[in-house]
């Protein structure tokens, strides 16, 4: 009960200022101030928004009514969701909740004229968007008994290599073993979304015993987070690389032979002499 109270409130702290568009970013208690406005950088257009992801927002609407594919019903003008990323085809990838996750073409939403507002200093941003969407909802292994990741640490991180396991299936120790090098490499948080049904104190202790306490994201979340993150096709269990704003890196089925791949990304994106 006390751990539940304990994320509840930093739920509440995380996401408050998502209903104050204008809200400036040190008013947040709590929270590192997150400054990311830049009216000398070039304008944000279609062209360059997958480039302009620290100026993504974390929330998203339709402009006109839109109609996703295989679905009787479009969704209505207005319809809002939170941003997931940009793909690299140019398609915006949203969760609209219960209206379902959906890869829109970005001119049948308002997410240049948002990233304008940010990059202008019109629109405050509270922290790095996948930061912001996943942070919360992280837990750490290593405290007994298992609690909330401080927030402001998650928020600091430079990107998120996400991996996608069940604790308790055969091969998850040697895949432990081999990503445990990676595990805040060049300010790259390793985070686990746990593909199992066990408790999260069993999770806990399963990352205990491995020496692997990467921080997981609550076990009841896991399975939506993975249909949000994961693009559809790739097995399990599988690796996403991204940044703090959630723009993808390198996404694949997790395997050893691809370790190579997978390092490449991280020193290309995020080494010292990358920056």
């Amino acid at each position: 009960m006390r751990r539940l109270t304990c994320l509840l409130l930093l739920l509440c702290v995380v996401t408050a200022p998502l209903r104050g568009e204008a809200a400036d970013a040190n008013t947040t208690p709590g929270l590192p101030a997150h400054r990311v406005s830049d009216p000398a950088a070039p304008p944000v257009t279609v062209n360059n928004l997958l480039a302009s992801d620290r100026f993504w927002p974390y929330q998203v609407s339709l402009v006109r009514s839109w109609q996703p594919p295989g679905r009787t019903q479009p969704l209505r003008a207005g319809a809002r969701g939170v941003l997931i990323r940009v793909e690299t085809s140019g398609l915006a990838r949203i969760d609209f909740g219960r209206d379902g996750l959906h890869a829109v073409p970005v001119s049948e939403t308002d997410l240049v004229a948002q990233a304008e507002r940010v990059r202008i200093g019109e629109l405050q941003k509270t922290a790095p968007n996948f930061a912001l969407a996943l942070g919360p909802r992280l837990l750490d292994p290593a405290a007994t008994p298992v609690r909330p990741v401080d927030f402001a640490r998650t928020s600091q991180q430079r990107g998120f290599l996400a991996v996608f396991a069940d604790p308790n299936a055969e091969g998850f120790a040697a895949l432990a073993k081999t990503l445990a090098p990676l595990r805040e490499r060049d300010g790259v948080l390793t985070i686990l979304l746990p593909q199992s049904t066990r408790s999260d104190a069993q999770i806990a202790e399963q990352l205990r015993s491995l020496d692997w306490t990467v921080p997981f994201v609550i076990g009841h979340m896991s399975e939506a987070y993975t249909r949000s993150l994961l693009a559809e096709g790739i097995p399990l269990p599988a690796v996403a690389l991204q940044t703090n704003e959630g723009r993808l890196l390198y996404q694949s089925r997790w395997s050893p032979d691809g370790m190579p791949a997978l390092d490449a990304a991280i020193e290309a994106a995020f080494s010292a002499s990358s920056r």
